[in-house]
């Protein structure tokens, strides 16, 4: 009763009004610290914090839209059990704890009918991959099952892949230092804006600015050098980097010799001149046949990068949704490797991504029976062990997830009697909402944790409403760019309906499943400090130091004296953990699933390149929508198109088009620009009306990652006649 009145008085207390709280934002994974002014328990206003050393004090579109994303009206405010059938859009109010004990009932059922993995945690970006994380894996493990998804398509098939060459993910580009930053596949001005401050002064002392993207548009727009590379070509283009750098003896001799699995690059040399899959060597006039990128733009590339002392790479997903992902990582890998350009002032430096914290805190040993971890968490709690429906075992042991395609197979087969969605739209954000609708109908049971009634959550039995960032209290040690070991706090300001925090769900679901060994109360401060515990940092400690706490300092070369966190102790750039798994262990060129070239068939008759990506600065996937600062900004899609080309087939700006690819088609407006090349179109992503996966490839997979070629194929745009728009609907 103590601890029960204990954590209702500090959730009144975290519920400050009238002042301005110190906290943390979660509109995206970059983690912004912020200041939010209360009133009469209404959000008024988010600003970023003066002085930030990540931030400067800037804020994103996003973060300023705060007082509207926390009291949306279109949000849910209290638990609802499904009335009518699936998708009917027929609800009814039910008490918190009717709808918890409802979805215990159903997941012991499950469990004592099928066994703990007919029950399923299929997770999303929106609840953040921190704490919140912690806790859901928590009660997974507690369950006797693990959680799925939601790594298959992002950042993870990157991290495994820098894991196994040079032991762990930098994610700290120097900029303060750098005279060389290459952005590819980032846009730092949609993902991470707060950091453009930074790379601008950088920009102004004298650094040089690259972008390497399909898109001219902001830091392309503005870099001194723009390389434009057909969607899906960036490995064709890194392997001839690499070609060059080989070729022309511009590497680190010192430091391959000393810190690589291949002094002298003996067998990278031979890769690249020729002993590869394609027994071709990876020259630029070889790039420039794939990429349509000039090779003497490729060579200088190439040269200034290996010439320039302090130099960095900036990577992002604009790499990923590929089946060559894997592979294109390790390139850029390489790259790295070669020219020295890592861990060292002006380069790439590993940072430490978390506080020490408890490796059993999510009750691994549950899972496996005399689990006895030697060292601390860091970042992710990876079980040690490959789950037996993880087909794709290096990208479980890099986030602990059952890869998306097996959650995929486990509903189509009926093995999944209950799947709890937590912050998961996967009807828009993943490819083929068909083949995701019907997978879903073989589940008995889904409950959805959203803070909408969601297209997902539309399909579901009960919709418990999640909390917003400003409605949570939670340490955040995540972050997207500039990842400075500092630990921030999350703080609640406001109370919006009955909406719960996601970690407070977990608990009462724990509890309700009657693990009140391992959820002893609600009090929440209970699990932070659990958590942290290796680290000696608490709760209370941080309410005290608003601005964060250090939990490291950022050291360069650490290979010196600690080596790499990989075989050998070396970077790998021979990769024996891919050679061990089956895998090529160097990077040769692999052509996207559909492409031009690889499908001159399905070219003839649909002969344009179509790629998706972020919508903008405003939207995180398909969130934020019903935001109307932001929304202001951004109304509707649009399709990007070549203007001159696009005018070369009868088509207007603002015209109504159909874009179609062999799998589906979509009916979207007409944006005409010069920012992409003739005959590629780029239709965003995050959009429910204009739907890209529709487009997109869905069964065609990385086979070390699982990850899908989900964000390019091929397609063709066709004009719409009036009258058939007047008939069939235009665009919402």
């Amino acid at each position: 009763m103590r601890r029960a009145q204990k954590a209702s008085g500090r959730q009144a207390a975290d519920a400050c009004e009238g002042k301005v709280i110190r906290s943390v934002c979660g509109g995206c994974h970059n983690c912004c610290p912020i200041m939010v002014k209360v009133e009469n328990n209404r959000v008024v206003q988010v600003e970023g914090v003066p002085g930030d050393p990540r931030t400067g004090g800037a804020l994103c579109a996003k973060g300023q839209a705060g007082p509207q994303i926390a009291h949306d009206p279109r949000r849910l405010m209290y638990p609802v059990r499904r009335a009518g059938e699936r998708g009917e859009g027929k609800w009814k109010r039910v008490s918190w704890d009717d709808a918890i004990a409802e979805l215990a009932g159903k997941i012991k059922a499950a469990l004592e009918e099928q066994g703990p993995r007919s029950v399923g945690f299929i997770r999303g970006q929106a609840p953040g991959w921190g704490f919140t994380y912690d806790m859901t894996q928590r009660v997974a493990h507690a369950v006797g099952t693990d959680v799925g998804m939601g790594a298959s398509e992002c950042f993870v098939p990157r991290a495994v892949m820098e894991g196994t060459t040079y032991g762990g993910m930098p994610s700290h580009c120097d900029y303060d230092n750098a005279d060389l930053l290459i952005f590819w596949g980032k846009q730092p001005a949609f993902s991470v804006a707060p950091s453009l401050r930074k790379i601008y002064d950088a920009h102004e002392r004298g650094a040089r600015l690259v972008c390497i993207d399909p898109l001219r548009f902001h830091l392309g727009a503005t870099a001194d050098v723009l390389l434009q590379p057909e969607p899906g070509t960036d490995l064709a283009l890194m392997l001839a980097m690499i070609y060059v750098i080989v070729d022309r003896g511009l590497w680190d001799s010192e430091f391959v010799d000393a810190y690589t699995n291949d002094p002298g690059l003996k067998r990278l040399s031979a890769h690249v001149r020729g002993e590869n899959n394609q027994g071709v060597p990876y020259t630029p006039q070889w790039a420039e046949d794939i990429t349509g990128v000039p090779a003497a733009d490729i060579e200088a590339l190439a040269v200034e990068y290996a010439t320039t002392k302090r130099a960095g790479i900036v990577s992002g997903h604009g790499l990923e949704g590929r089946v060559n992902v894997s592979q294109t990582t390790r390139a850029l890998c390489i790259l790295r490797i070669i020219t020295g350009h890592l861990d060292r002032v002006g380069c790439d430096v590993f940072t430490p991504k978390s506080p020490d914290r408890d490796p059993n805190f999510t009750l691994i040993d549950h899972m496996v029976e005399g689990f006895e971890p030697t060292h601390p968490t860091k970042m992710f709690h990876v079980p040690p062990y490959n789950h037996p429906d993880s087909s794709w075992p290096l990208l479980f042991s890099g986030q602990g997830l059952i890869p998306t395609p097996d959650m995929y197979r486990l509903m189509r087969e009926g093995q999944l009697k209950v799947a709890v969605f937590q912050g998961a739209n996967i009807m828009v954000t993943q490819p083929q909402p068909g083949v995701t609708r019907a997978a879903m109908a073989n589940v008995d049971f889904i409950c959805a944790i959203d803070p909408y009634l969601c297209e997902t959550a539309q399909l579901a039995d009960l919709v418990l409403p999640a909390a917003t960032y400003l409605e949570r209290t939670e340490p955040e040690w995540f972050k997207s760019d500039v990842w400075l070991p500092i630990l921030t706090f999350r703080q609640k300001c406001v109370q919006v309906g009955e909406a719960l925090p996601d970690t407070q769900i977990m608990i009462k679901l724990g509890r309700a499943l009657g693990f009140e060994e391992e959820f002893p109360t609600e009090d929440i401060d209970y699990y932070i400090d659990a958590d942290l515990r290796p680290s000696g940092i608490t709760a209370e400690q941080l309410r005290k130091n608003p601005s964060g706490i250090a939990f490291a300092d950022i050291e360069y070369e650490k290979f010196k004296t600690a080596g790499f966190r990989a075989p050998g102790g070396k970077a790998n750039i021979y990769g024996e953990v891919l050679e061990a798994n089956g895998f090529d262990p160097l990077p040769s060129w692999i052509e996207p699933v559909e492409s031009p070239r690889a499908r001159p068939d399905v070219a003839r008759d649909y002969p344009c390149v179509v790629f998706t990506g972020r919508s903008g600065p405003m939207y995180v996937h398909e969130q934020r929508r019903t935001i109307p600062w932001l929304r202001e900004m951004q109304p509707e899609a649009y399709l990007w198109i070549n203007g001159a080309w696009a005018r070369e087939q009868g088509i207007e700006d603002g015209e109504l088009v159909e874009v179609s690819s062999p799998r589906g088609s979509i009916r979207i407006k007409a944006e005409l620009t010069s920012v992409l090349k003739p005959g590629w179109l780029y239709v965003p992503g995050g959009w429910a009306e204009q739907n890209y996966n529709e487009l997109g490839i869905d069964d065609e997979l990385d086979p070390i990652s699982s990850q899908a070629n989900y964000t390019m194929c091929l397609g063709r745009v066709d004009k719409i006649g009036a009258d058939e728009a007047d008939a069939k609907g235009t665009v919402r």
